[in-house]
């Protein structure tokens, strides 16, 4: 049998000479022949999908049925297929981000028998078409179970993944002599153990050492955004191959991939809210050919991300934890003998993180309002539930995902419709209260490793409680000559600084009064407004923002502002360059702002003193006919429209035609502008320019 793997083994690399690494065959030889339940912890590299295809391809040679794969990355999904491909195995995916042509066609493979294996995302396990139509009707076939990164089961993990709560209860319902593989690179010992707690005592472990002997470490001590910036731009090129640059953010991944092609540095920004996945792709694609330096990316481009080559991971902001470090940077060095990681830990790394450990789980008075509102009503879709709630439609869902795994579950989904069930809930504060205690310590103990002036590898390697955890001889603390250089070019850092004070955000006008599908006009019913704004000719322009909120430029000025209740007039000067590098059809000539109820006096003096710099007259204009709670604690589009509704009078004294400036501190939903510029529109304004001191939206 060994022999026959090992055939395999030379088809799937397409080297006539290659041999199993250490513990490959030996868990090939638990699935195939000991139909065990097997967790595998080895490094990133050392080939897990190696192990579960062969033994797929061996099952599949006994007349075993397909093996099904979970596995939480699109990314990832991608990578597998085209593995697998090499030993003629047929696999197919089924995910959300297909569609629903490509749901049928590998619908009908699957029930047909036709593929070997399966792999799917985790939340196709829930209430969805896939399992109550397909996993129900080959669950008693599945020749083999596999759970990629598997720490994502355990809520002691740095990553748990509340769809992975389900796979337990799928494992219950298949045959009970179904060989079982999980594997991770990231589990230490309290993850290893919960795992085998819910997995049961057939679970078997096989641990390897995790050092990355081609990882060559080490951390930079600048904190402030410029100076970081200034840093990859003046480096980066001194690197060699090409890498993944991670930010904490959307928006920064995005300043960063802004600012090193300014500088000439080929680098893309790479981010969830990327417009499509074949932009995703090419992205990948484009890093694993060479053809760009850097992706510079959030989480998003993590486990599963496949370049043997990769040169070089460098953390412009830290992660949450070093287990989740040793994970990303280990992206670097698989298949070359050199590869540098080095992590920077910026000054708003804490403030980040901390907001992520707040809302890592929902909030109790949430989770009694959302089941509340489920309760009164025979069925409820989520856009159904906007306007019940006022909750994002993100917190909605994660919400009702939760929900969905605890055990018994409060709630029930049929098709797209949820339900309360006759099962009390409580939230388990014990539990929340445990794991953000643990992500505290585990943040602390980052920033350990930040300082540390031991072995950075042997650090890492203990705290997944590698037991062959050794110095490594290659970090900046075992061979000080090995460090880069930390200082930055001042020049370069005045040309980082000059651009976070100039990357003006776009404003884009809202097409529709809608705020929730059919409740449209329920929330315009005091200014009767019409469902489309572009055919009632009631739209505004495009418009711009001076800065995002706490950029490290602009951006920090108007946070202190709105902290000491006045705008510095040397905001004034910015704001006067980036409203005259608007194109206009035809200029605006005068000046107008939304007054802000609580602080009467903040956006209308700057809005004169802007004016005044712009040669133009500046009119008080709009007033405040109601008060009502402030904007930004309306949280999806139907409570942040409907909170306009009425609020606002339009002194019509005056009389108005040409185009204006409409001035606002700070732009996030842009409901603000819409209603108001529509209000200027209905009495005669014949364009409405939005401009604003900062954006707070997180996408910028």
């Amino acid at each position: 049998m060994k022999e026959i793997a090992q055939a395999y083994l030379h088809e799937m690399t397409g080297n006539p000479t290659a041999s199993f690494h250490k513990d490959q065959w030996e868990s090939i030889d638990e699935l195939v022949n000991k139909q065990n339940q097997l967790l595998v912890v080895q490094r990133t590299g050392w080939g897990k999908s190696a192990v579960y295809f062969i033994a797929t391809k061996i099952r599949r040679s006994q007349s075993f049925g397909p093996t099904l794969i979970i596995s939480p990355l699109l990314s990832l999904i991608r990578n597998q297929i085209d593995s697998a491909a090499k030993l003629g195995l047929k696999v197919v995916s089924y995910n959300s981000s297909m569609d629903k042509s490509e749901r049928q066609i590998a619908e009908n493979q699957i029930l047909a028998s036709q593929v070997d294996a399966i792999i799917v995302a985790p939340e196709q396990l829930g209430q969805t078409y896939f399992a109550e139509n397909i996993l129900t009707r080959i669950s008693g076939s599945v020749g083999l179970f596999v759970v990629d990164e598997a720490h994502c089961i355990s809520d002691w993990g740095h990553d748990f993944r509340p769809d992975y709560g389900r796979i337990v209860r799928v494992l219950q319902n298949m045959p009970k002599n179904m060989p079982v593989l999980a594997t991770t690179a990231t589990a230490n010992n309290r993850v290893v153990n919960d795992i085998k707690n819910q997995l049961g005592d057939r679970l078997s472990i096989i641990r390897g050492a995790l050092t990355r002997k081609s990882l060559q470490l080490q951390n930079i001590d600048i904190s402030n955004k410029s100076e970081r910036l200034a840093w990859l731009a003046q480096y980066l090129n001194n690197i060699s191959g090409t890498g993944i640059i991670y930010t904490k953010t959307t928006k920064d991944s995005e300043i960063v991939a802004g600012f090193l092609q300014t500088q000439g540095i080929n680098a893309h920004a790479y981010h969830s809210q990327l417009e499509t996945n074949e932009m995703k792709e090419q992205l990948e694609q484009a890093l694993i050919n060479n053809k760009i330096k850097a992706l510079v990316s959030t989480s998003a481009l993590g486990m599963g991300f496949d370049k043997p080559d990769l040169g070089f991971v460098i953390h412009y902001q830290s992660p949450g934890n070093v287990v989740e470090y040793y994970q990303q940077v280990g992206r670097a060095g698989r298949g070359i003998d050199k590869a540098i990681g080095i992590m920077m830990l910026g000054k708003e790394d804490g403030r980040i993180q901390q907001y992520f450990i707040e809302n890592a789980f929902p909030k109790e008075q949430q989770i009694n309002q959302l089941l509340e509102v489920i309760e009164n009503a025979d069925g409820l879709k989520v856009t159904e539930l906007e306007p019940l709630v006022n909750f994002s439609k993100g917190t909605i869902e994660d919400i009702l995902k939760f929900l969905s795994i605890e055990q018994p579950s409060p709630i029930l989904k049929d098709g797209p419709q949820y339900f309360r069930t006759q099962f009390d809930y409580q939230i388990p504060e014990e539990k929340i209260e445990r794991l953000n205690i643990i992500k505290q310590g585990e943040w602390e103990v980052l920033n350990n490793y930040h300082k540390s002036n031991t072995c950075l590898m042997q650090f890492l390697s203990k705290e997944l409680d590698d037991p062959d955890s050794q110095p490594c001889g290659k970090c900046e603390n075992c061979n000080p000559a090995n460090k880069l250089p930390d200082k930055v070019d001042s020049e370069l850092v005045l040309k980082a600084n000059d651009y976070l004070r100039h990357r003006y955000i776009a404003i884009k006008p809202r097409a529709t009064f809608a705020s929730s599908g059919n409740n449209a006009r329920l929330a315009f019913t005091k200014y009767g407004l019409p469902y489309s704004a572009n055919k009632a000719n009631l739209n505004i322009e495009k418009g711009m923002a001076l800065s995002s909120w706490k950029d490290g430029g602009w951006g920090d000025l108007v946070a202190e502002g709105k902290a000491s209740g006045v705008f510095s007039h040397d905001l004034i000067p910015p704001m006067v360059k980036m409203i005259n590098s608007i194109p206009y059809e035809q200029r605006p000539s005068w000046l107008t702002y939304i007054p802000s109820p609580r602080h009467p006096n903040l956006v209308k003096n700057f809005a004169h003193a802007l004016a005044a710099a712009l040669n133009v007259e500046c009119k008080d204009t709009i007033n405040i006919a109601e008060l009502r709670p402030p904007q930004k604690t309306m949280e999806n589009s139907f409570h942040q429209s409907k909170n306009l509704d009425g609020a606002f009078s339009i002194d019509t004294s005056q009389g108005y035609s040409s185009p204006v400036w409409l001035l606002d501190d700070a732009v996030d939903s842009r409901w603000t502008f819409t209603i108001a510029g529509a209000l200027l529109r209905q009495n005669g304004v014949t364009s409405v320019v939005p401009i604003a001191l900062t954006s707070t939206s997180k996408n910028n």
